[in-house]
């Protein structure tokens, strides 16, 4: 009797295994990571896409506030993970990963891929200016110290605490330029503009040579409607940065909401001829333009190009679908008025 309550309850277990790595197998294998900079600092909101073995696009995603990213749900084979970080001017990223699993009854295993990314920054750009910011000043001990604190939680990605830290630093010595620009950066990264606005003016202030700083205030000025404001920025960072994609890609879309359109077209090309990479994000701008200009031939070409470097639902493809070919329609027309 006691042998056959141990078996029937070694059964359970055993169909429990089987069922719990069946469940697994249909879901799929992980693969996750961080995006990091060439000091080991996180970088939030950076584009990663999951390609398969053909080099064809499968999956698209974003890092978190901390840099971290994860595909769900991978198929055992050979995959490539692409970092594409656009806006931050370092150089994009692939790395190949085999995921290969136990078979067991009903499909295949289930495994975890850890893919962590460090980046280069591109020559002469954004991210290069950033890993030189450097501002010789007398810095008081206790400022110094809070503001390296703040530099330590940074990296370990304890975003909320950093922040506290670069505000110590600033209250014990408002001119501290380096507490100034991360505290403004700290505020960036979680999109709170209006409090990030305050310490990037007065780190630019202090260091009118810093395009890192001048980027970031122009985009949160952008993102606060002050958009006059926001192009004597980003005019000012691409002097001192002229080979950022990021800067004229911001720059454009700033002159666009003014109605500046020309403009705003001179630097949305540059900052496509400057990017490495093709960008949905630079196409759907680019096309907005066109739109509001009713140069819908170009609209079109750039909804196309947007389509081809972009991943989107079903639902969003169909609409790009249909309003490339309405603008398509519409400059067939007029083709023809000026025609006769």
């Amino acid at each position: 009797m006691k042998y056959f309550i141990k078996f029937d309850y070694l059964l359970k277990i055993g169909l429990f295994v089987l069922i719990m790595s069946a469940a697994q197998s249909v879901a799929g294998s992980q693969i996750f990571g961080t995006v990091y900079d060439n000091r080991r600092n996180t970088l939030p909101n950076v584009n990663v896409e999951l390609l398969n073995e053909n080099h064809s696009l499968v999956k698209v995603g974003l890092t978190d506030g901390i840099g971290r990213y994860t595909f769900d749900g991978v198929s055992d084979g050979r995959w490539f993970v692409r970092v594409l970080p656009f806006r931050y001017d370092f150089d994009e990223n692939e790395q190949e990963v085999t995921i290969s699993t136990i078979k067991v009854v009903g499909g295949g295993g289930y495994t975890n891929e850890v893919l962590d990314f460090v980046l280069t920054p591109r020559k002469g750009t954004l991210a290069e200016a950033q890993a030189q910011v450097i501002y010789a000043q007398e810095i008081p001990s206790e400022a110094k110290k809070a503001f390296e604190a703040g530099q330590k939680l940074t990296k370990k990605g304890k975003a909320d605490e950093a922040l506290l830290s670069y505000q110590e630093a600033v209250k014990i010595f408002p001119d501290y330029f380096l507490a100034n620009h991360y505290l403004g950066a700290a505020y960036f990264d979680k999109k709170d503009f209006e409090h990030a606005v305050p310490p990037l003016v007065k780190a630019a202030q202090i260091n009118e040579k810093s395009s890192v700083t001048l980027y970031y205030l122009g985009f949160s000025l952008h993102q606060l409607n002050y958009n006059k404001a926001a192009i004597v920025a980003l005019k000012a960072a691409a002097v001192l940065t002229p080979a950022s994609p990021a800067i004229f890609a911001a720059l454009g879309a700033t002159q666009r909401f003014e109605r500046d359109y020309a403009e705003a077209e001179k630097s949305l090309l540059q900052a496509k001829k400057l990017s490495k990479t093709e960008n949905a994000e630079l196409y759907k701008e680019l096309a907005a333009l066109y739109g509001e200009t009713k140069q819908y031939e170009k609209g079109a070409e750039s909804l196309e190009q947007m389509l081809k470097s972009g991943k989107f639902s079903e639902d969003d493809v169909a609409k790009i679908k249909q309003q490339i070919k309405v603008w398509k329609e519409i400059s067939a027309k007029q083709a023809t008025k000026s025609g006769t």
